[in-house]
């Protein structure tokens, strides 16, 4: 009678052990499978935040094309200009000589009196024409100097544009390597609840044969 009181004690206290374990399975179970929701949330959300980065850094890929070709073409564009200004240089130098030869030109006329008189007129006009060619090429060298000037501008806010696009370049890629540690980080923990959830179907397989041989359903 002893033994049989003592056998149904044991089984109550086998019975209360594996409710309680039950009750803890459930809670896992539970636990595990938020972990897994969240951890699957957690991914898509990391891998739409990679994407746009990724976006990001293909815009600004493209932006330094656009900016390095614009920049090759401004300083086309200024090496250009600067043989226009050699050009308004020698044409200033022509001019000179040739307001020099016309000068010198009238005073021979003036030598020669009457003789001289038309080619005093010729020399003249010479003159006015080396004038006006010495007016046009120091107005062409004035132009060339702004655009000059505008230009190396324009090129310095190409290259600060370039520059920022850069570092913003470094610092998406920087993001990216800690989005795709962050998703080897969920990947992982994933991974882990999926064994304890596999884990806890095991001990649940066990608790139940447990009961089944002490009579429990």
């Amino acid at each position: 009678m002893e033994n049989q009181n003592d056998n149904t004690e044991m089984i109550k206290n086998l019975t209360n052990i594996l409710e309680g374990l039950d009750n803890s399975q459930e809670q896992l179970e539970k636990n595990a499978f938020d972990v897994i929701n969240s951890s699957d949330t957690s991914l898509n959300l990391v891998k739409e935040s990679i994407g746009s980065v990724e976006e990001i850094l293909e815009m600004i890929d493209n932006l330094n094309k656009i900016v390095s070709e614009t920049s090759g073409r401004i300083n086309e564009l200024k090496e250009l200009s600067g043989k226009i200004e050699e050009f308004a240089a020698v044409i200033s130098n022509i001019s000179n000589k040739t307001n020099i030869l016309s000068l010198n030109a009238s005073i021979e006329a003036a030598r020669a009196g009457e003789h001289g008189r038309g080619f005093a007129v010729v020399a003249s006009e010479v003159r006015n024409l080396a004038a006006q060619s010495a007016k046009s090429s120091k107005e062409i060298t004035d132009t060339i100097a702004q655009v000059q000037t505008s230009v190396s501008e324009t090129v310095d806010a190409m290259t600060n544009v370039y520059d920022n696009a850069v570092a913003q370049k470094h610092k998406a890629d920087s993001v990216g390597q800690v989005l795709h540690k962050v998703v080897d980080a969920a990947y992982a923990a994933n991974e882990v609840a999926r064994n304890i959830e596999n884990e806890i179907a095991y001990q649940r397989e066990i608790t139940d044969e447990a009961r089944g041989a002490i009579g429990l359903k």
